[in-house]
């Protein structure tokens, strides 16, 4: 059956379930199938409104070409109907005719009103669903405005995806036929990454999605060049053939067509004379390039476009003057050199030529493909003056010097995100630039990529050239982060860095930042750099974004947090941030302003420079050592044998927990077992000699026994029976159930390893052995009431939830390391008197008065001079809980609720 029959059957039936479940004025569509060519059409017909007719063509066909959207025109008319949609497997076009009395369809697409939909990334009863409410909204007039450059990419991508077929069949058949062919594209493959002999049809695949994406690119830069001054259709015939190569295509000038694919090519170029391209406001080169080239292609090689507002930010803050020269060492589609071009014919007022504005650009590139990308995005800035130098160099960045492209006063990049463990192969290649910077030896080895395009950039740019690159945020998380961030404190003013409350690329596999830097060689100035960590926390102009960049950018203290409702600063003096190197910097932006400042106080420390911190018993086999209090066998074990546990968080009502509330005892064989095989003689008096024949375990129960232990002898004999006991962990205890001492194991404080709904710290007698699943703390000082009381202050919650890592359960997860560095404050900085309070505060708290936590909350407030209420600080608490729990779409309100509560809020201090 042909394809489009299938397809129409489906689209059919998918429609007819979403009809038939769902309140819409529409009816279930007639099965009658009405065939033409390869395409079939459905009726959805509706008895108080027109219906809506749709052209389901096959999967190679464009659903927006001339002749399809004609059959589906002439089905409306037919029917009397104004909305008609063409669909394939992967795209579909919405129409409204512009007349419902004419009788005759008209290919002129700017008489329509049209809406795109991506079917690649919708289910179809999503699709039917959207499709069905936009059409009533296109019949009655009520449609929302679609900004043209939006639908005017998806046409592209439909086209190009039903190029991209017919070209992996001639290249795969003149790979065969073609010896000269066969090894061009040997050639090119394995220069580009792609290598034959790993996976041919990966290889073919990429070459024809990247061909026909230049293709398709051609065509729009021509249709540019014609917009306002249009030749008749007639003029444009062997178009085709003869304008989209050119001298220096090299390989893609290969490539093979036929008559069928050129024919479709200037039915396609035809048209594009028809759309209005003045109309385009966004960067289409560079959205051609994401739309078309699939994103786990472009991962692979790290590549990642960049949103047109965040490419106008940088070159605005790069460029200043008209005459800057600006660097793009990794340029991709050329979307952030366009932006740096605007910002140069900005500043000139308009009055340089476009061949010198180009002369000013230098694009870099190791990818053959979208280098061609950046040369047509920057062509096209102005179409009708032509420029003779080649302003773009397919090299690898890390083969050029200073010598070959001179030295510049701005860059703006993007650099391919590729982690250190994939260019091993490469990476001394990478590294042979350090020698120059005397930064051989101070560059971790285990940097990725990115962190070399930074340091190698920095031999190209001139005193006070300014860097505005997007990185990913690893440099300020990563055990190889300290390394970078000295290279940057030893030759740039660290100007700020700037975040994002939600991902910047949908595709991108890690977060990001842009890194805004200005280099220089005078130490001092670099040491008097305050540098201004941004987060944004929604989408914001970029003048806005650089006048919040630029502000505050002097001033006294080492550290200074200023909180809007749009974004976030946190000020802080590079000088400080030298004096901290190795200390992590993600908290500046990403974290709850209260928690920077708990971090940064002078007032504050780590736990562990107060109270020494380990971890609760491991037993290896929870079911056999720890018991319940009411079983039998805790009534049969004699004294002695047994300890009172805690194994779960569960068990833990309120503040305290004591022998008195134990609801677990664990076993206690350890010191017995010592003693037993310490002796020179068995249990039964045979002398030392023959101790050896027999196991540990025999002796230890014969003991047992021995001694009157009939109960805990019986239990170990049930125990060695329980799968259980045969754990790896276990079995390697000589007797396997003497695991060890466990009076290390209690402490006067405890807290869970996972906090769920509750995060606090209880106090015990002493006497209670903790499992593994908690942590221990005993205080330095023996002031174990005070210290409980600093841990349980509402902002130790949010220094948790900030601290700690969220497990896939949703609770928050606090390794011995975690608990160690968690910050708190300084017992030696409260006055006799707070000191007082807060114990007292605890007491309270323990006994279930809820004015304990004010009273502690208050004392916290007062020493670290916040002007925050204890309400407040538990209300963010409280939302940075809820928002840790939140699944789906709720999450974002939660967090535009963090935002909300943080707006206002300022803190500054010295160290």
């Amino acid at each position: 059956m042909d394809s489009a029959f299938v397809f129409r059957s489906r689209l059919r039936s998918a429609m007819a379930t979403y009809v038939s479940a769902h309140e819409t004025p529409f009816e279930v569509p007639d099965d009658e199938p009405r065939a033409d060519g390869d395409s079939a059409s459905v009726l959805v017909p509706s008895s108080d409104r027109e219906g809506v007719v749709l052209e389901a063509v096959q999967s190679d066909v464009d659903p927006h070409s001339d002749d399809v959207i004609g059959r589906g025109q002439q089905r409306a008319i037919e029917n009397g109907i104004r909305v008609f949609a063409t669909v394939n497997e992967n795209d579909a076009f919405l129409f409204r005719r512009p007349n419902s009395e004419s009788a005759s369809p008209t290919t002129d697409v700017s008489e329509f009103t049209r809406r795109g939909y991506d079917l690649r990334t919708r289910s179809m009863a999503d699709f039917c669903g959207e499709l069905l409410r936009d059409a009533v909204a296109l019949q009655e007039g009520t449609e929302s405005p679609v900004r043209f450059g939006d639908f005017f990419v998806g046409r592209l991508r439909s086209f190009h995806a039903t190029l991209v077929p017919r070209y992996e069949s001639l290249i795969a058949d003149a790979f065969e036929e073609d010896d000269g062919f066969h090894d061009s594209l040997a050639t090119w493959a394995d220069e580009n990454g792609y290598p034959l002999d790993s996976d041919f049809d990966r290889a073919v695949r990429i070459t024809a999605q990247q061909y026909g994406c230049l293709l398709v690119a051609r065509i729009v830069f021509d249709g540019y060049l014609r917009d306002g001054d249009r030749e008749p259709s007639e003029a444009r015939e062997g178009f085709a053939t003869e304008a989209w190569k050119d001298s220096n295509d090299g390989f893609w000038s290969e490539i093979p067509n036929d008559d069928g694919t050129l024919e479709r090519l200037e039915r396609f170029a035809r048209s594009i004379e028809r759309e209005p391209l003045d109309d385009i406001e966004t960067d289409v080169f560079g959205r051609v390039y994401q739309k078309l080239i699939p994103a786990e292609e472009r991962a692979e090689l790290g590549q990642f476009y960049t949103p047109d507002e965040i490419g106008r930010l940088l070159a605005r803050w790069a460029v200043r003057s008209p005459s800057d020269r600006v660097l793009d060492p990794a340029s991709g589609s050329g979307s952030l050199l366009v932006e740096a071009y605007k910002r140069l014919d900005a500043l000139g007022s308009g009055d340089r030529s476009h061949r010198d504005l180009l002369r000013q650009l230098t694009a870099v590139d190791i990818d053959e493909f979208p280098l061609r990308l950046t040369e047509l995005n920057l062509a096209a800035r102005n179409s009708h003056e032509p420029a003779d130098e080649r302003f773009v160099h397919h090299r690898d960045f890390f083969d050029l010097d200073p010598e070959a492209v001179g030295t510049f006063d701005a860059t703006v990049a993007n650099p391919p995100y590729v982690r250190q463990e994939f260019i091993a192969t490469d990476r001394e290649h990478f590294r042979e630039h350090l020698e120059a910077l005397d930064s051989g030896e101070a560059l971790d080895g285990r940097s990725d990529l990115y962190c070399y395009f930074l340091t190698h950039v920095t031999g190209f740019l001139r005193e006070s050239a300014r860097v505005a690159w997007i990185v990913p945020t690893k440099w300020m998380t990563a055990d190889y982060g300290p390394s970078l961030q000295r290279f940057l404190y030893d030759h740039y003013k660290v100007e700020a860095v700037v975040g994002f409350r939600n991902r910047l690329f949908e595709d991108a596999l890690v977060d990001t930042v842009l890194l805004l830097l200005e280099r220089t060689d005078d130490a001092t100035a670099r040491r008097n750099t305050r540098t201004n960590f941004v987060r944004l926390n929604e989408r914001m102009d970029p003048d806005d974004v650089i006048d919040v960049i630029d502000r505050d950018a002097t001033g006294s203290g080492d550290l200074r947090i200023r909180s809007e409702g749009s974004h976030r600063t946190i000020t802080v003096a590079q000088s400080h941030l030298t004096a901290r190197l190795g200390g992590k910097l993600h908290h500046y932006v990403t974290a709850p302003a209260l928690y920077t400042a708990v971090l940064e106080h002078p007032e504050t420390v780590s736990l562990s420079e107060i109270a020494t911190v380990t971890r609760g018993k491991k037993t290896g086999a929870n079911p056999v050592f720890i018991l319940d209090a009411d079983g039998d066998w805790v009534r049969r074990v004699e004294d002695g044998f047994l300890r009172p546990a805690i194994k779960s968080v569960k068990e833990v009502d309120g503040y305290e927990h004591s022998v008195d509330g134990a609801e677990k005892w664990m076993l206690d064989v350890a010191e017995y077992s010592e003693t037993v095989l310490s002796s020179s003689e068995s249990a039964d008096g045979d002398d030392c000699n023959d101790v050896a024949a027999v196991s540990s375990e025999t002796r230890v129960i014969s003991a047992l026994e021995r001694d009157g232990h009939d109960g805990v002898a019986a239990y170990l004999r049930w125990a060695d029976d329980h799968p259980s006991s045969t754990n790896d962990s276990v079995r390697i205890n000589d007797p396997w159930f003497a695991m060890g001492g466990l009076d290390d194991k209690t402490a006067p404080i405890v807290c869970p390893q996972a906090m769920d709904t509750r995060r606090f710290f209880f106090r015990t007698d002493g006497e209670v052995v903790a499992s593994n699943r908690f942590l221990l703390v005993h205080p330095r000082q023996g002031d174990v009431t005070l210290l409980l009381g600093l841990l349980n202050a509402s902002l130790s919650k949010i220094v948790i939830e900030s601290h700690g890592r969220v497990t896939g359960g949703g609770a928050i997860n606090l390794s011995s390391s975690d608990l160690r560095t968690l910050r708190v404050v300084d017992p030696a900085a409260l006055t006799d008197e707070q000191k007082s309070t807060v114990r007292e505060g605890f007491e309270r708290l323990a006994a279930g008065d809820g004015g304990g936590q004010t009273a502690i909350d208050d004392v916290i407030i007062d020493v670290l001079d916040l002007d925050v209420s204890a309400e407040r600080i538990r209300t963010i608490a409280r939302t940075m809980k809820s928002a840790r729990r939140t699944k789906g779409c709720e999450v974002q309100s939660a967090v535009r609720t963090l935002d909300a509560l943080e707006d206002d809020i300022e803190i500054s201090f010295d160290d």
